[in-house]
């Protein structure tokens, strides 16, 4: 999940420092991901900042910080190990540092956190090389709170998302982010979003809308399952490799269409067509 937040304070030395890059890298490239890195960098530290009254544990690849209930951020840190070999596993890459995780133990935090509005909040985001997650205790009341949150809770799906980031150095489109996100999840800890209707499926989106205005589509559950349907379809059409030559392309910062044409063999709008044949394929054998 991805939103803007203004910080007008951070805009003149982050372009002073852009023109500085410009003018002394023999490569764009290296600018925009040097650029980009420095941004992220920045919001780590906010974020880090802004939570500075929290308590915080960690162990060989996360940092949890959390208020109250010390057992949830042990159940959060306990998750977060358990899915890590395999995510960084299937995505061929391991972080160089630890993963903050920020438990928020309420929805009203968790949503002033990242300037939302409403009386709703997801459980989990990504953001800017953090991990935000909604304190297990306010979603589930079950006894079995543990294996509950392990098989439905966000971890394995905002990391997918953090290592796509810093994989990439941001250089993805949302819907592939997303998809992949929901690919690793289920096959990580078996969960999946609710389908939309038949008859919706009938009528997906094109992924440029997607990228262009992702969080406000109408139909939220199509664009998620859409982007999932994306990433199956790749697969199945080629094997699980494809997934990584395409991470490995976006991480030389060539753009996501070149990318996918060189990797794939073809381009955005061939696969949209095929895609919704598969889609179909697959409603008529199920």
């Amino acid at each position: 999940m991805r939103m803007i937040i203004e910080h007008k304070l951070i805009i003149l030395p982050l372009l002073i420092l852009f023109l500085f890059f410009f003018m002394f890298s023999p490569s764009f490239t290296k600018v925009k991901v040097l650029g980009y890195q420095s941004i992220r960098n920045f919001y780590i530290y906010q974020f880090d900042t802004k939570t500075n009254d929290y308590e915080e544990i960690t162990s060989n690849h996360f940092k949890v910080k959390y208020k109250g209930n010390p057992d949830n951020a042990e159940l959060v840190l306990e998750t977060s190990e358990e899915i890590f070999k395999e995510v960084t596993g299937k995505l061929n890459f391991t972080p160089k540092s630890q993963t903050p995780i920020i438990i928020y133990p309420t929805m009203q935090d968790f949503n002033a956190s990242f300037g939302w509005e409403g009386d709703k909040s997801p459980m989990g985001v990504y953001w800017m090389g953090s991990i935000g997650i909604l304190s297990p205790e306010t979603w589930i009341e079950k006894e079995d709170k543990e294996q509950i949150f392990k098989d439905m809770g966000p971890i394995a799906h905002e990391y997918t998302h953090y290592i796509v980031d810093y994989k990439t150095n941001g250089n993805y489109t949302r819907w592939f982010t997303e998809g992949l996100a929901q690919y690793i999840e289920e096959d990580v800890t078996g969960y999946t979003l609710p389908e939309p209707c038949a008859q919706d499926k009938k009528h997906i989106y094109s992924f440029s809308c997607l990228d262009k205005n992702y969080d406000n589509q109408e139909n939220q559950d199509l664009a998620y399952w859409q982007s999932l349907m994306g990433i199956r379809y790749l697969v199945d059409s080629h094997d699980e490799t494809i997934i990584n030559q395409l991470l490995d392309e976006l991480a030389l910062g060539n753009n996501f269409a070149s990318s996918f044409k060189k990797v794939t063999g073809e381009s955005l709008t061939s696969f949209e067509s095929n895609l919704k044949k598969y889609i179909k394929q697959q409603e008529i054998c199920n």
